[in-house]
């Protein structure tokens, strides 16, 4: 019995540090879109776009 309860939280282990890569893959490109749309904001004018 015990055997069978460490393969299973060894599966657990496994499918936790797949969604930690994920996750920190998707922030760090949610990242990168936001400041490459404040630079494309900051060298077109930003002003242009905010205030009419």
């Amino acid at each position: 019995m015990k055997l069978e309860s460490i393969s299973a939280a060894d599966k657990d282990a496994n499918q936790s540090g797949v969604g930690k890569k994920f996750l920190i893959i998707s922030i760090s490109l949610t990242v990168v879109l936001n400041f490459s749309i404040a630079i494309w904001f900051l060298m077109n004018d930003m002003g242009r776009f905010l205030v009419k």
